[in-house]
């Protein structure tokens, strides 16, 4: 009997057994549709799909109707297009997620089954929602992923197995397509069976507790990051993160990677992150060659007291940082901006207090949400939502004591903050982000949107069905 399982995810690729075929089935019969690389050949006639009407409310920071809608479904964004799974008797994949998707989970597993099952793969355009192509795949598994550069793009898994036959034991291998937003093949690589994840163009594998190994899908020489340092461990969160004895950065990062090191001077160990040259291996910055930010308590030998640090993004040629401020206060950070060639500080610090809140951490601990342009930040705290200029260091509102607490989930391109508010959390705000000036109230959760970072199109899914709205300044 096969088994469904739709949900949004980061990190689920370690425990399934997948398949796919494309272009032909598991017996390898040619598809129905007889089309090239499994393709469904169908031509796109610019026409916009007829969904369902939108009888919601208005939502600031988007037009007043959609563009197009879709009957129920959810979709894995990959920039120019949508994508979408559907199934032999017309259903469309849900991710059956949460009312609504917390920051940094937005990535979307859309199918996974136990065994290979056919499924068709809809791209369609992000504007309009014509079909630009299909492909009909068998697969136990479609996800999202990223490839070089952390370009948006598509994976799709397969497995095959061959029985034992008496002087070899049963083989599983597992193969990797990766598709871009065109549905074109990025590329394609095989695994025996194992744990592993797929990132940023990569096959992601643990070598041993201390050292993972980078694979290019797309050929190339294999890259082992090692972390150093006595009892050190390197471990890969399946999101994007590399992390181990308090310190966690982003594993690949356009042409960078990172792993994490101990400073030999250091009397007590404390964990360092290193960013290198992803192709040379050469060494181009580490937290331990910068100055901690004002506001981070120091020990005894003038080195951050708490241990923590985070790399939350490279870009530009800035790192943006966060620092654990003591010892004993773990939910109290001090972010700072660094400029890659120089090390030196850029802008101010911000120190914050954040409440705990597993399930809308973006990089573990201590994280916040970032507007989409990377300007600003915000943070749960303990009386509500603050908001700050990231490159400064300048906060640009807090919420008080007395006011009704606002947990923050997403900034819009346009300058809207959406955020929960009361105890179970199933009530939205939209607010101007850098003035606080409340825009709606009493907002479902499910409608606050997602955004198309190419377009700056929004859009969500609710029970009646997947909503695509052009973009418009917040009122």
């Amino acid at each position: 009997m096969k088994k469904h399982v739709t949900y949004t995810t980061i990190a689920t690729v370690l425990m399934l057994s997948l398949g796919l075929v494309t272009g032909c089935d598991a017996s390898g019969d040619t598809p129905s549709n007889g089309g090239k690389e499994g393709s469904s050949g169908a031509p796109d006639n610019g026409e916009k799909p007829k969904g369902p009407v939108y009888d919601g409310p208005a939502i600031p920071g988007l037009g007043e109707q959609p563009a197009w809608s879709m009957p129920r479904a959810d979709a894995i964004d990959l920039g120019d297009t949508f994508l979408f799974v559907s199934y032999a008797d017309g259903r469309y994949s849900t991710d059956d997620k949460p009312s609504y998707v917390p920051p940094g989970a937005e990535t979307s597993t859309l199918h996974a089954s136990d065994e290979p099952e056919p499924v068709t793969l809809e791209f369609r355009d992000v504007k309009t929602g014509a079909v630009r192509k299909t492909l009909k795949v068998k697969a136990t598994y479609v996800t999202a992923t990223t490839w070089h550069n952390g370009v948006s793009a598509l994976e799709v898994r397969t497995s095959s197995t061959s029985a034992a036959d008496g002087l070899t034991a049963e083989k599983t291998v597992h193969t990797v397509t990766v598709y871009g937003g065109d549905g074109s093949q990025l590329g394609k690589a095989e695994r025996p069976q194992g744990d592993f994840d797929v990132h940023e163009g990569h096959i992601i594998e643990s070598v041993d507790a201390a050292t993972l190994q980078l694979t290019p899908i797309d050929g190339g020489k294999p890259r082992k990051v090692t972390c150093t340092g006595r009892l050190a461990k390197c471990r890969f969160d399946g999101g994007k993160d590399v992390y181990g004895q308090g310190a966690r950065g982003p594993l690949v990062t356009g042409g960078y990677v990172f792993h994490v090191a101990f400073a030999p001077t250091y009397k007590k160990e404390q964990a360092q992150l290193v960013m290198s040259d992803l192709a040379t291996g050469e060494k181009v910055w580490s937290t331990a060659d910068v100055t901690p930010p004002a506001g981070v308590e120091l020990n005894e030998n003038k080195q951050p007291a708490s241990g923590e640090i985070r790399v939350l993004d490279v870009r530009d040629g800035k790192i943006l940082t966060a620092w654990g401020a003591d010892t004993f206060a773990s939910d109290t950070w001090v972010t700072a901006t660094y400029d890659v060639t120089t090390g030196r500080q850029i802008g101010g610090a911000v120190k914050y207090a954040y409440v705990d809140a597993a399930a809308d951490a973006v990089n573990s601990d201590g994280s916040f949400i970032r507007s989409p342009d990377h300007q600003l930040a915000a943070s749960a705290t303990e009386n509500g939502t603050a908001v700050w200029q990231i490159a400064e260091g300048k906060e640009l509102w807090a919420q008080q004591a007395g006011e009704n607490p606002m947990t923050p989930r997403r900034f819009s391109p346009n300058g809207v903050l959406y955020g929960t508010v009361g105890t179970d959390d199933m009530t939205a705000l939209a607010l101007e982000s850098r003035t606080k000036k409340v825009l709606a109230k009493n907002l479902p959760t499910a409608n606050i949107p997602l955004f198309n970072e190419p377009s700056g199109y929004g859009y969500f899914s609710t029970g009646s069905g997947f909503f695509v709205f052009p973009s418009r300044a917040a009122w």
